[in-house]
């Protein structure tokens, strides 16, 4: 993360951290070692500068494993608070439309209605107007076959097609999210802006999860997992930053 995530509350935080670490005679790399955790990320909470985590829930977590494997009671610094207040200000200062321009807005969406009605009574009548001839279509060729003498009953045979074998295989893996981990990571899921899964993983865990388009990935360490979609190999380490975390995008198509 760009923004600025540092204040002298979560600083001060940072500072009983890292006391409580030398009490117990352990450096970084020894703590990042027994801990399981990143060291990036013991750095971060000592300093006190949380802009290295991707979300909130991110340094949440890795907080209270921190805190937990020290002993120690703190409370989460508020800087995650502090930023969304500026933004909410930011988003208040916007100005507002102009009242001279309601009555422009309100005849181009008038034209707007006018429009769709006759798109759709278009489309209606030119539907009814295939389905007819669809119609009369389906009417010839049934004669047709009534005249032949053999006709083929699909519910006799004793095999079904190998085509629509196929067909209800791909259905069964359609927008399938499938996850096998072999180190420590953390996983959010967001559909809509709506974050659906977050949560820590572990080394030789996996999941299955359905979701449709649109949805985004975020992954905290991209060499720790591997994921397909569809049946497709989804790539966390091409858009991994210099911090291993990956954000992955999945539009509508």
């Amino acid at each position: 993360m760009t923004e600025n995530l540092k204040s002298a509350s979560s600083a001060k935080i940072g500072k009983v951290f890292k006391l409580a670490r030398k009490e117990l005679g352990l450096n970084r790399l020894e703590v990042s070692n027994a801990a399981f955790i990143n060291i990036k990320y013991i750095n971060a909470i000592e300093s006190g500068d949380y802009s290295v985590f991707p979300s909130e829930s991110f340094a949440k977590a890795y907080f209270i494993k921190y805190q937990d494997f020290l002993s120690i009671q703190c409370e989460f610094p508020r800087i995650y608070e502090v930023n969304n207040r500026q933004n909410e200000i930011i988003k208040k200062s916007i100005a507002k439309i102009n009242p001279s321009f309601i009555p422009l807005i309100r005849a181009v969406f008038i034209v707007l209605i006018i429009i769709a009605v006759v798109y759709v009574n278009f489309s209606f009548f030119k539907e009814a107007k295939n389905s007819d001839a669809l119609q009369d279509k389906e009417t010839i060729i049934n004669n047709e076959l009534n005249k032949n003498e053999e006709v083929v009953n699909f519910n006799n045979l004793t095999e079904k097609p190998s085509n629509i074998i196929e067909k209800k295989s791909s259905i069964n893996m359609l927008n399938k999210l499938v996850f096998s981990f072999f180190d420590e990571c953390w996983i959010e899921i967001y559909a809509h802006e709506e974050l659906l899964i977050s949560r820590l993983y572990k080394n030789g865990d996996s999941f299955e999860f359905e979701i449709d388009r649109p949805f985004k990935i975020i992954v905290g360490d991209a060499q720790a997992l591997e994921a397909s979609y569809n049946g497709n190999n989804i790539d966390f380490i091409t858009n991994a930053n210099r911090l291993n975390v990956s954000t992955v995008m999945f539009n509508d198509e």
